[in-house]
């Protein structure tokens, strides 16, 4: 723990907002079935968190397809896209936490490794388009996770140094981003994908319901009338 206090929230969304690793685990298997392949879990477990085109490139060289990248990666936009029309729900007790901050006035943030369109269609399944200040993705930056890059611009954006940011996270690469970019990092382990305790952590919660406020007493004390 900390005695620290934080002016801004950033979040990853995967894992973290909602359970969205397992769709996009069917997602790389609706893309393999085809080719005759498929990730079991101790496979996905390897590459969560990791940018798209990284992803990739360790399952092409694991089932050695000679595919180029780009016909995969269409491939899988293509399905991940299919499968959030379905609807999707947060992880117990996001929703309240973002609500509370925004009431609080707390500059909050999404900073995502996947791709903007998934990370829209992913805000707007959760009813939770409008909540963030700003959203940044894979798409908006040249690096993903675990380099610094989401990180940092989701900080620029929201115009609050990086080490006066908390960032929360579920993945080794997003605690490892978060770090990069100077941020106090928290994962969270509430996701059916959810990690050992990651001694890279700043502090390590279970669910949302063990968030505590006071890391951001200093903003709400300030947003206040």
């Amino acid at each position: 723990m900390t005695d620290r206090t934080f002016r801004a929230a950033i979040f990853d969304l995967d894992g973290v907002l909602w359970d969205g690793e397992p769709l996009y685990h069917e997602a790389f298997n609706v893309v393999l079935k085809p080719y005759g392949h498929s990730l079991n879990q101790d496979d996905y477990v390897r590459i969560i968190g990791s940018s798209v085109e990284a992803s990739w490139d360790w399952v092409r060289k694991r089932f050695k397809l000679n595919e180029p990248p780009s016909q995969l990666y269409r491939a899988y936009d293509d399905a991940v896209l299919t499968l959030l029309k379905k609807p999707v729900e947060p992880l117990p007790g996001a929703r309240p936490l973002i609500e509370e901050l925004r009431r609080r006035g707390v500059p909050i943030a999404i900073a995502s490794a996947s791709l903007r369109q998934w990370v829209d269609a992913t805000l707007r399944g959760l009813g939770l388009q409008d909540a963030f200040d700003t959203t940044v993705s894979a798409s908006d930056v040249d690096n993903g996770k675990p380099a610094p890059d989401l990180f940092l611009a989701a900080a620029q954006r929201l115009g609050v140094a990086p080490q006066d940011c908390l960032a929360v996270e579920d993945t080794l690469a997003g605690v490892r981003s978060a770090k990069a970019a100077g941020m106090f990092a928290i994962q969270l382990r509430a996701a059916s994908t959810a990690l050992p305790p990651l001694d890279e952590a700043d502090l390590v919660l279970d669910s949302f319901a063990d968030f505590d406020l006071s890391l951001l007493a200093s903003v709400a004390r300030e947003a206040q009338p």
